[in-house]
C-alpha cells in the first residue's frame, strides 16, 4: 500500500484585516474569500493526485466555510476529485502559536508541502518551523514583501505536481 500524498494548509484568519487597512479605508481580505481560496486550492490539489489535506480550525469562520464547501462537494460534485480534509484537533489561541503548533504537526506527519494563506508574518511563522518542507506561498496579507497574489486553483495544480513528484523538486522549487 502506498502512502497517501498529503499537503498541509495554513490559512491565517486574521491576515489582511489589520488596523492599517481599516484606518486607510483600504479593502480587507474577508474570511469568505480565504475559505474560497482554500476550496479552489483543494480542487487544484485533487485534480493532480493529492489524497489528503490537513489544516487547522479557527474561530473566525474559515474552517466552517471550508467544511460547508466539502459537504456540498460530496453531495453534488462527484466528478471532481478533491482530497480528504482532516482538521487538526489543537487548542485555538488566536495567535501565532496556532500556526507554530499546526506546522509542527504537519512536519511530523511528513506533508509533501505546506500551502500558506497569509501575509509576511504568517509566512515567517511557518518558515521558522517547517524545516525543509516546501511552502506554497499565497498572499492574503497587508503590504506583503514576500508572498505574491496567485490564483489558488493554479497554485493548487502546481502544488500537486510538486507534492506527487510529477515535477521534480529541483525543477519546481526555489529557496527564498
Amino acid at each position: 500500500m502506498t502512502t497517501p500524498v498529503t499537503v498541509g494548509v495554513i490559512a491565517n484568519p486574521a491576515s489582511g484585516r489589520d488596523i492599517r487597512r481599516l484606518t486607510t479605508h483600504a479593502s480587507v481580505f474577508p474570511t469568505a474569500e480565504k475559505a474560497n481560496m482554500v476550496v479552489r486550492l483543494l480542487a487544484g490539489l485533487g485534480a493532480f493526485g493529492v489524497d489528503r489535506v490537513i489544516t487547522l480550525r479557527d474561530k473566525t469562520g474559515v474552517a466552517a466555510l471550508v467544511l460547508r464547501a466539502l459537504e456540498t462537494h460530496a453531495a453534488v460534485a462527484r466528478h471532481e476529485r478533491w482530497p480528504t480534509v482532516d482538521f487538526i484537533d489543537l487548542p485555538i489561541s488566536d495567535s501565532a502559536a496556532d500556526t507554530h503548533a499546526g506546522v509542527a504537526r504537519m512536519v511530523r506527519e511528513q506533508v509533501a508541502l505546506i500551502a500558506v494563506l497569509g501575509g509576511d508574518g504568517t509566512h515567517r511563522a511557518v518558515a521558522a518551523h517547517c524545516g525543509d518542507t516546501p511552502l506554497l506561498a499565497l498572499s492574503t496579507g497587508t503590504n506583503n514583501a514576500f508572498p505574491e497574489l496567485r490564483e489558488a486553483t493554479v497554485a493548487g495544480l502546481a502544488g500537486a505536481l510538486v507534492a506527487t513528484g510529477a515535477v521534480p523538486a529541483e525543477t519546481a522549487l526555489s529557496r527564498n
